[in-house]
């Protein structure tokens, strides 16, 4: 069993932060879809954070499951934000030119600023 550690926070407790696996990789992304689809807030300013910060690999799969994330977060109208990427994370998007594709924040508690004040993306 996967278990992931997840919290809402937010001033309407309508921001859900998901604190993904140091190894981000295959056997992750069903546990992250469904932890993402059973808890992110079903309200017009709800959102997600990723937070990276304990990610140390990433595989194709599990950057295939992130912009299935975005899109889901935009059909419900949410947003979408990608906190504490280390470095190596942050380059490998960045060389796939996905870097541009994200909202991005240094921490999570910029993130849940940017996922409050900022229209979904």
């Amino acid at each position: 069993m996967h278990n992931l550690s997840a919290q809402l926070v937010g001033p309407d407790q309508q921001v859900l932060v998901l604190h993904l696996p140091a190894q981000f990789t295959d056997e992750w992304v069903a546990p992250v879809e469904r932890e993402v689809a059973d808890r992110l807030p079903r309200v017009n300013n709800a959102a997600l954070i990723l937070d990276f910060r304990d990610v140390r690999l990433m595989n194709s799969i599990a950057i295939t499951c992130v912009l299935h994330l975005q899109d889901a977060c935009k059909a419900r109208g949410a947003r979408l934000v990608l906190a504490e990427l280390p470095e190596a994370i942050s380059r490998f998007l960045s060389q796939l030119k996905l870097d541009r594709r994200f909202t991005i924040a240094t921490t999570v508690d910029q993130a849940l600023v940017a996922a409050v004040a900022a229209p979904a993306r």
